[in-house]
């Protein structure tokens, strides 16, 4: 498959992304684990979502507790 998605900003072919942890705040107050997506070449964001290990790991602990009641 050949790569044409390109940075908005740099313009560069993206073969990869760059992710780094990012809270995400409701209000001033910090709610979320979530995650950045970094172009490789310039570090423009390309987008932020909740990050997605810590969401299943959350939901699945939260079920574990709520079993053991």
């Amino acid at each position: 498959m050949i790569q044409t998605g390109k940075c908005p900003k740099c313009e560069k072919v993206l073969l990869n992304v760059t992710i780094q942890a990012m809270p995400i705040h409701e209000g001033f107050q910090p709610r979320w684990k979530g995650v950045s997506y970094l172009c490789p070449t310039c570090h423009t964001i390309l987008g932020v979502q909740m990050d997605p290990i810590t969401l299943i790991t959350d939901t699945v602990s939260d079920l574990v507790k709520a079993l053991g009641r």
